[in-house]
């Protein structure tokens, strides 16, 4: 085989060597940064949860409310399991699942006087009967890292 054909073949191999190094480094870069933006997602959804879970401590939100919006941001949180959540808090999803089809905003607005009414007592209802059992979870929830 001639010199020159062997020069341009190795020439070929380096460019392609180097190309192939360059879409690795680039492969790095984005797997490094999209673990930087799951890590602040999952910090950004831990302060929502937490600032959540105190103000139903605190009383200053209904724990139906506290239940829908932290079941609904635990879902949210990376690589989370529903199944092991539903375990760790079980009253939280057992109030979110008794109160999750009750019409909100518009809909809510919507409803007859009569209803509203049915529905405000069915969510105290649970509210009291599940609203005691629900400061532990709220506690774990509010230390969440």
């Amino acid at each position: 085989m001639p010199t020159w054909m062997v020069a341009i073949a190795t020439g070929i191999i380096i460019a392609l060597a180097g190309y192939a190094a360059a879409l690795l480094w680039q492969l790095r870069q984005q797997r490094q940064r999209q673990a930087r933006l799951k890590t602040e997602r999952r910090a950004t959804l831990a302060e929502q949860i937490q600032l959540i879970a105190k103000a139903c401590l605190e009383k200053q939100c209904e724990p139906s409310e506290g239940a829908l919006r932290l079941v609904n941001l635990l879902r949210a949180l990376p690589d989370s399991d529903m199944d092991a959540l539903r375990q760790q808090y079980p009253v939280l999803h057992e109030l979110f699942d008794k109160v999750a089809d009750h019409p909100i905003l518009d809909a809510r607005k919507a409803l007859k006087r009569n209803e509203r009414m049915k529905l405000d007592m069915e969510r105290a209802h649970w509210e009291a009967r599940l609203g005691p059992k629900l400061d532990p979870e709220l506690t774990q929830l509010a230390a969440l890292q």
